[in-house]
């Protein structure tokens, strides 16, 4: 029961404030079971704090002398959404507009956060398929090297086969030039015997 009611203090409705100035004559209070909910210090704990949001809802909330002086000079209730303002400068808004910018700023990183988690995973992608290509280039490079190594052999056995058959071809050279030497005198020395025989025969 408001004590303008039980002063017999006369206000026109419109003129009911929630926050009565000095000069209105009157001031609200709780009354019954919960009357100490607004006379008490929130310093000891939260439960306190807990049955007053529990009896009077979510509204209920600490705002800055400012904020308050601002909100009653627009209007003879607090608004249920303050304008964000800062409590670092402590100047500050009300709870609710810091959580909500918290929130806001929450939301923000988290947007930031997928993204770069975006970024990262096709990073990861990238580097799979460059490591994947890379094993496969390696694998060629060896194959290759396998057969660099087969022909260099081979090239070695071959080298080494062509110098046997020049030797033998320059020895079978050799020794035809002997043969046909051979040959010569041979046929030189019959041509001598044959004359020799004439001689005697005539």
């Amino acid at each position: 029961m408001p004590k303008h009611v039980r002063l017999r203090i006369v206000v026109d409705p419109e003129k009911v404030r929630l926050q009565p100035r000095p000069e209105d004559g009157y001031a609200w209070s709780v009354t019954g079971p919960n009357a100490g909910l607004l006379k008490s210090s929130l310093s000891s704990g939260m439960h306190l704090y807990r049955s007053i949001y529990n009896e009077i809802g979510h509204p209920f909330e600490a705002v800055s002398s400012q904020t308050l002086r601002t909100s009653q000079s627009n209007a003879n209730c607090i608004p249920e959404n303050l304008e964000a303002e800062s409590f670092g400068d402590g100047m500050g808004g009300s709870f609710t507009a810091e959580i909500s910018k918290l929130k806001a700023a929450n939301s923000s990183i988290e947007i930031e956060l997928e993204r770069t988690r975006a970024r990262l995973n096709d990073c990861l992608d990238e580097s799979h398929t460059v490591r994947a290509e890379a094993n496969e280039l390696r694998h060629d490079i060896e194959i290759l090297q396998l057969h660099n190594k087969k022909l260099h052999h081979k090239l070695t056995e071959a080298k080494a086969g062509i110098a046997g058959a020049w030797r033998i071809l320059n020895s079978l050279q050799t020794e035809g030039i002997e043969i046909a030497l051979g040959t010569r005198d041979i046929q030189s020395s019959a041509n001598g015997i044959h004359g020799v025989a004439s001689e005697v025969l005539d």
